[in-house]
């Protein structure tokens, strides 16, 4: 009985740890007056209609539904990425699908 309680700890610490401790580690949070188009590739993963409602300047809109078919297609991007989202769990997703194609700093403004 021991032996399964701690087997079902440990596979929660895991997810724990793989799910939310980690992406906060390698995602910086960033000021909205340091986002610069020459020292930042700036993608805005809300979705179409909250970017055309409140726009960010020079950022790229990809929602995250389509983010993965962007990074597999046509997605290069050699400077750091700055990830403009309405909350912290896109922000997330969006970085650990960034971090898997690129080994580049991500940080991320919260609109």
């Amino acid at each position: 009985m021991e032996v399964i309680a701690i087997t079902i700890f440990v596979l929660i610490l895991v997810w724990f740890i793989r799910n939310v401790s980690l992406p906060h580690m390698y995602m910086k949070k960033i000021d909205q007056n340091l986002i610069s188009e020459d020292k930042y590739c700036v993608i805005d993963v809300r979705d179409y209609v909250s970017a055309h409602n409140s726009p960010f300047p020079s950022a790229e809109n990809i929602p995250l539904s389509y983010l993965p078919r962007v990074l597999k297609d046509k997605f290069d991007c050699t400077k750091d990425i700055v990830l403009i989202s309405d909350d912290m769990r896109g922000a997330r997703i969006a970085a650990k699908m960034l971090r898997k194609k690129q080994n580049r700093s991500i940080y991320y403004f919260q609109s």
